[in-house]
């Protein structure tokens, strides 16, 4: 049998007393241990502690200030806490109900930084930051608030809206959005009208997206049932739904040519414009030639001209009507321009 070598030896025991020492547990000087979380102990990465409750959008949670059990603030007032997870891009309305007229709110983020508030007209409290959003992604402390004069609990509700996105946020994923759209790439316009839907869907209080969406179903494919929905949302939203329309110089119907063609004598290009009671016709280098009111429209009407279906619009000033025709000169585009102008110009529809 041979020995083993002391030069062997000597290695393994170093190697294995190491060993012995790492694997004890239980000592937190030690690299690696953990210590014996402690129970109810509050998680320092939550703004409160583990029993706050937490505000949800649209919800309304009731509440109460009580002397007795609500934490109180350095003057003496007293609030009660709720937990609120949110995005800097969330435009927020806080809206706070009471029989007790002075109940404030405050919000504090990370580091106890207070985030400002106003109270609006409508008595929902607003975010007052220069981007009137929060100022970043993550969990912030909400607080109800109030100087008790009488030692009774005061009963609350509150609830917060997201009513969109901020303006600054809307702004900048728009841009971002158009200045990456190229409409010859069928790619290019595939994701931008994904990304479009998806901001529309995010804010639909703004019409921005809604009227880009318009133009790209209607010119670029075609598509005339969902450019109308869209252009229904834009109008709805107080925005401006743009037609790309062919006329004649002086407003004549279309007639034979010389080329033996049918069509405008003397035909131009422009854009027709509808919103919530007016409606713009201008010129390609929008030059304004008509703006009508619902209440100055005399006559609406379709006209075809053999395959053509041309729009003819009489103002009650007018010696002549205004006959143009959608640039596809299509039946459903000018049944559009018929709808929309009938539904949100003149207000009612036939």
């Amino acid at each position: 049998m041979k020995l083993i070598s002391p030069i062997i030896i000597l290695p393994l025991l170093i190697l294995f007393s190491s060993l012995g020492v790492y694997a004890q547990g239980g000592d937190p000087s030690l690299p690696g241990a953990k210590p014996t979380p402690t129970p109810g102990a509050k998680d320092p990465k939550s703004p409160s502690g583990p029993g706050t409750p937490t505000l949800t959008f649209g919800v309304e949670r009731k509440g109460r200030l009580d002397p007795k059990s609500s934490d109180k603030n350095p003057d003496g007032s007293f609030f009660e806490e709720m937990i609120l997870r949110a995005e800097s891009e969330d435009s927020l309305a806080f809206r706070v109900k009471s029989d007790y007229p002075l109940l404030g709110l405050r919000i504090l983020g990370k580091n106890n930084a207070e985030v400002p508030v106003a109270k609006d007209a409508s008595g929902d409290f607003k975010i007052t930051t220069p981007t009137e959003g929060l100022p970043a992604n993550g969990d912030y402390r909400v607080r109800v608030t109030g100087a008790l004069a009488a030692k009774t609990a005061v009963p609350f509700t509150i609830k917060v809206d997201r009513v969109g996105l901020t303006a600054t946020a809307y702004s900048e994923r728009f841009n971002k959005i158009y200045a990456n759209y190229r409409e010859s790439d069928p790619a290019s316009v595939d994701e931008t009208v994904a990304k479009l839907e998806r901001l529309g869907r995010d804010d639909p209080s703004r019409p921005t997206a809604f009227e880009r969406l318009a133009i790209i179903y209607l010119e670029i494919r075609r598509d005339v049932a969902k450019a109308e929905r869209a252009m229904e949302q834009a109008i709805k939203a107080n925005g401006v739904v743009r037609i790309q329309i062919a006329y004649d110089n002086k407003w004549r119907t279309m007639t034979k040519l010389r080329s033996g063609n049918l069509g405008f004598e003397d035909q131009r290009t422009g854009w027709l414009r509808i919103q919530a009671g007016k409606l713009t016709i201008s010129d390609k280098g929008n030059k304004l030639l008509t703006s009508m009111s619902g209440q100055q429209i005399k006559d609406l009407s379709k006209t075809l001209v053999s395959a053509f279906n041309l729009v003819s619009i009489t103002g009650n000033d007018s010696r002549r009507p205004y006959v143009f025709a959608p640039e596809a000169m299509r039946q459903v585009e000018a049944d559009l321009v018929i709808k929309l102008i009938q539904n949100h110009v003149i207000g009612k529809a036939n």
